[in-house]
Protein backbone atom coordinates (compact mmCIF):
# COMPACT_ATOMS: atom_id res chain seq x y z
CA UNK A 1 0.00 0.00 0.00
CA UNK A 2 1.29 3.47 -0.83
CA UNK A 3 0.66 6.25 1.65
CA UNK A 4 -1.52 8.12 -0.85
CA UNK A 5 -4.04 5.25 -0.72
CA UNK A 6 -4.55 5.33 3.04
CA UNK A 7 -8.11 5.60 4.32
CA UNK A 8 -6.96 6.88 7.71
CA UNK A 9 -3.80 8.61 8.89
CA UNK A 10 -3.19 7.96 12.59
CA UNK A 11 -1.05 10.57 14.32
CA UNK A 12 0.72 9.51 17.53
CA UNK A 13 2.89 12.03 19.44
CA UNK A 14 5.42 10.20 21.62
CA UNK A 15 7.48 11.74 24.40
CA UNK A 16 9.33 9.60 26.97
CA UNK A 17 6.61 6.98 26.64
CA UNK A 18 8.67 3.80 26.91
CA UNK A 19 6.65 2.56 29.94
CA UNK A 20 3.36 2.67 28.02
CA UNK A 21 4.28 2.55 24.35
CA UNK A 22 4.18 -1.20 23.71
CA UNK A 23 0.45 -1.45 24.50
CA UNK A 24 -0.30 1.46 22.19
CA UNK A 25 1.76 0.04 19.33
CA UNK A 26 0.21 -3.41 19.63
CA UNK A 27 -3.27 -1.87 19.49
CA UNK A 28 -2.30 -0.01 16.31
CA UNK A 29 -0.85 -3.11 14.73
CA UNK A 30 -4.06 -5.02 15.47
CA UNK A 31 -6.11 -2.61 13.32
CA UNK A 32 -6.41 -4.59 10.09
CA UNK A 33 -9.08 -2.53 8.35
CA UNK A 34 -9.28 -0.04 6.73
CA UNK A 35 -5.98 0.90 5.10
CA UNK A 36 -4.04 3.03 7.56
CA UNK A 37 -0.97 5.22 7.64
CA UNK A 38 0.69 5.41 11.06
CA UNK A 39 2.64 8.62 11.71
CA UNK A 40 4.55 8.31 14.97
CA UNK A 41 6.38 11.44 16.10
CA UNK A 42 9.25 10.97 18.55
CA UNK A 43 9.12 14.38 20.22
CA UNK A 44 12.73 14.56 21.42
CA UNK A 45 12.41 11.67 23.87
CA UNK A 46 15.35 11.06 26.21
CA UNK A 47 14.37 7.49 27.11
CA UNK A 48 14.04 4.43 24.87
CA UNK A 49 10.96 5.71 23.02
CA UNK A 50 12.83 6.47 19.80
CA UNK A 51 14.46 3.04 19.72
CA UNK A 52 11.15 1.27 20.37
CA UNK A 53 9.52 3.18 17.53
CA UNK A 54 12.32 2.32 15.10
CA UNK A 55 12.07 -1.35 16.06
CA UNK A 56 8.31 -1.25 15.54
CA UNK A 57 8.69 0.21 12.05
CA UNK A 58 11.00 -2.62 10.99
CA UNK A 59 8.12 -5.08 11.22
CA UNK A 60 5.22 -2.72 10.51
CA UNK A 61 5.30 -1.34 6.95
CA UNK A 62 2.37 1.00 7.64
CA UNK A 63 4.42 2.95 10.20
CA UNK A 64 6.40 6.10 9.52
CA UNK A 65 8.68 7.31 12.32
CA UNK A 66 9.72 10.95 12.58
CA UNK A 67 12.30 12.08 15.16
CA UNK A 68 12.13 15.78 16.06
CA UNK A 69 13.45 18.07 18.77
CA UNK A 70 11.10 18.41 21.71
CA UNK A 71 8.40 20.94 20.92
CA UNK A 72 5.41 19.68 22.86
CA UNK A 73 2.42 17.53 22.01
CA UNK A 74 0.68 20.12 19.83
CA UNK A 75 3.79 20.73 17.72
CA UNK A 76 4.19 16.97 17.31
CA UNK A 77 0.57 16.55 16.23
CA UNK A 78 0.91 19.46 13.82
CA UNK A 79 3.99 17.82 12.31
CA UNK A 80 1.94 14.67 11.86
CA UNK A 81 -0.87 16.61 10.18
CA UNK A 82 1.61 18.06 7.69
CA UNK A 83 2.60 14.51 6.71
CA UNK A 84 -0.85 12.93 6.70
CA UNK A 85 -2.24 11.73 3.38
CA UNK A 86 -5.24 9.69 4.53
CA UNK A 87 -8.82 10.58 3.68
CA UNK A 88 -9.51 10.74 7.42
CA UNK A 89 -7.41 11.70 10.44
CA UNK A 90 -7.31 9.97 13.83
CA UNK A 91 -5.24 10.90 16.88
CA UNK A 92 -3.89 8.46 19.46
CA UNK A 93 -1.75 9.26 22.50
CA UNK A 94 1.29 7.08 23.12
CA UNK A 95 0.13 6.06 26.60
CA UNK A 96 -3.36 5.06 25.43
CA UNK A 97 -4.70 2.30 23.18
CA UNK A 98 -7.33 1.55 20.57
CA UNK A 99 -9.98 -1.08 21.11
CA UNK A 100 -10.09 -3.96 18.64
CA UNK A 101 -11.55 -2.95 15.25
CA UNK A 102 -12.14 0.61 16.44
CA UNK A 103 -10.88 2.24 13.23
CA UNK A 104 -13.06 0.00 11.10
CA UNK A 105 -16.08 0.91 13.24
CA UNK A 106 -15.42 4.66 12.96
CA UNK A 107 -14.63 4.46 9.25
CA UNK A 108 -17.78 2.52 8.41
CA UNK A 109 -19.88 5.08 10.27
CA UNK A 110 -18.23 7.94 8.38
CA UNK A 111 -18.85 6.28 5.00
CA UNK A 112 -22.44 5.28 5.77
CA UNK A 113 -23.51 8.67 7.13
CA UNK A 114 -21.26 11.07 5.24
CA UNK A 115 -20.27 12.62 8.56
CA UNK A 116 -17.16 14.79 8.59
CA UNK A 117 -16.62 14.04 12.28
CA UNK A 118 -17.41 10.73 13.95
CA UNK A 119 -17.09 10.63 17.73
CA UNK A 120 -17.40 7.61 20.01
CA UNK A 121 -17.34 6.61 23.65
CA UNK A 122 -14.20 5.58 25.49
CA UNK A 123 -13.02 3.70 28.55
CA UNK A 124 -10.94 5.09 31.38
CA UNK A 125 -8.34 2.61 32.59
CA UNK A 126 -6.76 3.36 35.96
CA UNK A 127 -3.35 1.75 35.62
CA UNK A 128 -2.61 1.80 39.36
CA UNK A 129 -5.93 0.23 40.38
CA UNK A 130 -6.36 -1.91 37.27
CA UNK A 131 -9.94 -0.62 36.88
CA UNK A 132 -11.85 0.06 33.66
CA UNK A 133 -14.60 2.68 33.76
CA UNK A 134 -16.76 3.22 30.65
CA UNK A 135 -17.43 6.85 29.68
CA UNK A 136 -20.56 7.14 27.57
CA UNK A 137 -22.26 10.12 26.01
CA UNK A 138 -25.80 11.05 27.00
CA UNK A 139 -27.80 12.40 24.03
CA UNK A 140 -27.16 16.08 24.80
CA UNK A 141 -26.55 17.38 21.28
CA UNK A 142 -27.21 16.17 17.77
CA UNK A 143 -25.81 19.03 15.69
CA UNK A 144 -22.57 21.00 15.51
CA UNK A 145 -23.91 24.15 17.21
CA UNK A 146 -25.01 22.17 20.26
CA UNK A 147 -21.73 20.29 20.38
CA UNK A 148 -19.77 23.57 20.40
CA UNK A 149 -21.82 24.51 23.47
CA UNK A 150 -20.79 21.23 25.12
CA UNK A 151 -17.13 21.88 24.29
CA UNK A 152 -17.33 25.26 26.01
CA UNK A 153 -18.68 23.37 29.02
CA UNK A 154 -15.67 21.01 28.77
CA UNK A 155 -17.54 17.87 27.87
CA UNK A 156 -15.66 14.68 28.71
CA UNK A 157 -16.03 13.27 25.19
CA UNK A 158 -16.42 16.16 22.76
CA UNK A 159 -13.38 18.07 24.06
CA UNK A 160 -10.90 15.32 23.25
CA UNK A 161 -9.43 14.68 19.81
CA UNK A 162 -8.39 11.09 20.46
CA UNK A 163 -11.81 9.42 20.27
CA UNK A 164 -12.82 10.78 16.90
CA UNK A 165 -12.37 10.44 13.17
CA UNK A 166 -12.07 13.62 11.10
CA UNK A 167 -12.38 14.16 7.36
CA UNK A 168 -8.96 15.49 6.40
CA UNK A 169 -10.31 18.39 4.33
CA UNK A 170 -11.99 19.72 7.48
CA UNK A 171 -8.51 20.43 8.89
CA UNK A 172 -7.36 22.52 5.92
CA UNK A 173 -5.78 25.67 7.32
CA UNK A 174 -6.28 24.59 10.94
CA UNK A 175 -3.66 23.44 13.40
CA UNK A 176 -3.40 22.99 17.16
CA UNK A 177 -2.33 26.04 19.16
CA UNK A 178 1.22 25.22 20.25
CA UNK A 179 1.11 27.85 23.00
CA UNK A 180 -1.76 26.15 24.88
CA UNK A 181 -0.82 23.20 27.12
CA UNK A 182 -4.20 22.35 28.70
CA UNK A 183 -7.28 22.23 26.48
CA UNK A 184 -5.53 22.64 23.13
CA UNK A 185 -7.60 19.79 21.69
CA UNK A 186 -10.83 21.48 22.82
CA UNK A 187 -9.85 24.60 20.88
CA UNK A 188 -9.23 22.61 17.72
CA UNK A 189 -12.51 20.76 18.15
CA UNK A 190 -14.40 24.04 18.55
CA UNK A 191 -13.14 25.17 15.17
CA UNK A 192 -13.76 21.82 13.52
CA UNK A 193 -17.33 21.48 14.79
CA UNK A 194 -18.07 25.07 13.77
CA UNK A 195 -16.93 24.09 10.26
CA UNK A 196 -18.56 20.65 10.02
CA UNK A 197 -21.82 20.30 8.12
CA UNK A 198 -22.56 16.78 9.35
CA UNK A 199 -21.41 14.99 12.51
CA UNK A 200 -22.40 11.78 14.24
CA UNK A 201 -21.73 9.94 17.48
CA UNK A 202 -21.33 6.20 18.03
CA UNK A 203 -22.34 4.40 21.21
CA UNK A 204 -19.42 2.01 20.66
CA UNK A 205 -16.32 2.15 22.89
CA UNK A 206 -13.37 2.66 20.57
CA UNK A 207 -10.60 4.08 22.78
CA UNK A 208 -8.87 3.33 26.07
CA UNK A 209 -7.65 6.39 27.98
CA UNK A 210 -5.03 5.14 30.41
CA UNK A 211 -4.77 7.22 33.60
CA UNK A 212 -1.40 7.38 35.37
CA UNK A 213 0.79 9.74 37.36
CA UNK A 214 2.33 11.34 34.28
CA UNK A 215 -0.98 12.30 32.62
CA UNK A 216 -1.33 15.87 31.28
CA UNK A 217 -3.01 17.33 34.38
CA UNK A 218 -0.72 15.57 36.85
CA UNK A 219 1.42 18.06 38.71
CA UNK A 220 -0.65 21.09 37.72
CA UNK A 221 -0.67 23.32 40.80
CA UNK A 222 -3.28 25.88 39.79
CA UNK A 223 -6.32 24.53 37.96
CA UNK A 224 -7.56 28.04 37.20
CA UNK A 225 -4.28 29.47 35.92
CA UNK A 226 -3.57 26.35 33.84
CA UNK A 227 -6.87 26.80 31.98
CA UNK A 228 -6.59 30.53 31.26
CA UNK A 229 -4.78 30.09 27.90
CA UNK A 230 -7.58 27.73 26.81
CA UNK A 231 -10.26 30.23 27.85
CA UNK A 232 -8.47 33.01 25.98
CA UNK A 233 -8.29 30.72 22.96
CA UNK A 234 -12.02 30.00 23.20
CA UNK A 235 -12.69 33.73 23.39
CA UNK A 236 -10.60 34.37 20.29
CA UNK A 237 -12.35 31.64 18.28
CA UNK A 238 -15.84 32.76 19.30
CA UNK A 239 -15.03 36.33 18.31
CA UNK A 240 -13.40 35.34 15.02
CA UNK A 241 -16.43 33.24 14.10
CA UNK A 242 -18.87 35.97 15.17
CA UNK A 243 -20.72 33.70 17.59
CA UNK A 244 -19.63 34.88 21.03
CA UNK A 245 -23.03 36.38 21.80
CA UNK A 246 -24.75 33.11 20.93
CA UNK A 247 -22.61 31.33 23.51
CA UNK A 248 -22.42 34.20 26.04
CA UNK A 249 -24.14 32.29 28.85
CA UNK A 250 -22.06 29.16 28.24
CA UNK A 251 -18.74 30.99 28.12
CA UNK A 252 -19.62 32.91 31.29
CA UNK A 253 -20.43 29.65 33.06
CA UNK A 254 -17.20 28.01 31.97
CA UNK A 255 -15.04 30.95 33.09
CA UNK A 256 -16.81 31.05 36.45
CA UNK A 257 -16.70 27.29 36.97
CA UNK A 258 -12.96 27.03 36.32
CA UNK A 259 -12.18 29.80 38.80
CA UNK A 260 -14.73 28.61 41.37
CA UNK A 261 -13.52 25.01 41.26
CA UNK A 262 -10.13 26.01 42.63
CA UNK A 263 -10.84 29.10 44.70
CA UNK A 264 -14.37 28.51 45.96
CA UNK A 265 -17.58 30.49 45.45
CA UNK A 266 -16.81 33.40 47.77
CA UNK A 267 -13.30 34.06 46.47
CA UNK A 268 -14.44 33.68 42.86
CA UNK A 269 -17.28 36.17 43.23
CA UNK A 270 -15.20 38.61 45.28
CA UNK A 271 -12.75 39.00 42.40
CA UNK A 272 -15.20 38.31 39.55
CA UNK A 273 -15.29 41.86 38.17
CA UNK A 274 -11.50 42.12 38.07
CA UNK A 275 -10.58 38.51 37.24
CA UNK A 276 -13.36 36.96 35.13
CA UNK A 277 -15.58 39.73 33.77
CA UNK A 278 -13.01 41.31 31.35
CA UNK A 279 -12.64 38.13 29.33
CA UNK A 280 -16.38 37.34 29.39
CA UNK A 281 -17.31 40.83 28.14
CA UNK A 282 -14.46 41.17 25.62
CA UNK A 283 -15.85 42.03 22.18
CA UNK A 284 -19.47 41.32 23.07
CA UNK A 285 -22.08 43.31 21.12
CA UNK A 286 -25.19 43.88 23.23
CA UNK A 287 -27.50 44.01 20.22
CA UNK A 288 -26.52 40.45 19.29
CA UNK A 289 -27.15 38.90 22.72
CA UNK A 290 -30.09 36.42 22.48
CA UNK A 291 -33.28 37.70 24.18
CA UNK A 292 -33.16 34.96 26.83
CA UNK A 293 -29.69 36.12 27.91
CA UNK A 294 -30.28 39.89 27.92
CA UNK A 295 -30.93 40.06 31.68
CA UNK A 296 -27.84 38.01 32.46
CA UNK A 297 -25.74 40.18 30.17
CA UNK A 298 -26.93 43.36 31.90
CA UNK A 299 -26.13 41.89 35.32
CA UNK A 300 -22.56 41.21 34.22
CA UNK A 301 -22.19 44.58 32.51
CA UNK A 302 -23.47 46.59 35.47
CA UNK A 303 -21.57 44.68 38.15
CA UNK A 304 -24.57 42.93 39.69
CA UNK A 305 -23.64 39.40 38.71
CA UNK A 306 -21.68 38.36 41.86
CA UNK A 307 -24.58 39.13 44.22
CA UNK A 308 -27.05 37.49 41.86
CA UNK A 309 -24.86 34.41 41.50
CA UNK A 310 -24.48 34.00 45.25
CA UNK A 311 -28.25 34.26 45.66
CA UNK A 312 -28.84 31.62 43.00
CA UNK A 313 -26.33 29.26 44.60
CA UNK A 314 -28.20 29.53 47.91
CA UNK A 315 -31.44 28.86 46.05
CA UNK A 316 -29.86 25.78 44.44
CA UNK A 317 -29.01 24.32 47.83
CA UNK A 318 -32.50 24.97 49.15
CA UNK A 319 -34.39 23.60 46.16
CA UNK A 320 -31.92 21.08 44.71
CA UNK A 321 -32.51 22.56 41.24
CA UNK A 322 -29.82 24.17 39.12
CA UNK A 323 -30.59 27.47 37.48
CA UNK A 324 -29.96 28.42 33.87
CA UNK A 325 -26.25 29.14 33.89
CA UNK A 326 -25.43 25.98 35.83
CA UNK A 327 -24.79 22.62 34.17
Amino acid sequence: MSESQADISIIVPCYNAERYLSVCLESLKAQKEPEIQMILIDDGSTDATGRLLDEFARTEPRARIVHVQNGGVSAARNRGLALATGRYIAFVDADDALEENSLRTLHQQAKETGAQIVSANHTLFDMEKGQRVPVHLPPVAQESAGIVREIIHMHRIYNNIWNKLYARELLDGLRLDENVRIGEDALLNMQLFLRAKKVTHLAAYTYVYRVHGQSAMAGVRSHSEAHQPMLRGMNRILLEQGVKERYFRDFLQSCVWIDEKERGILACMKTFDARVRPLVMDGVREEHIPPQDQRLYRLVRRGGFPAFYMLMRVKEKLTGKKWGIRR
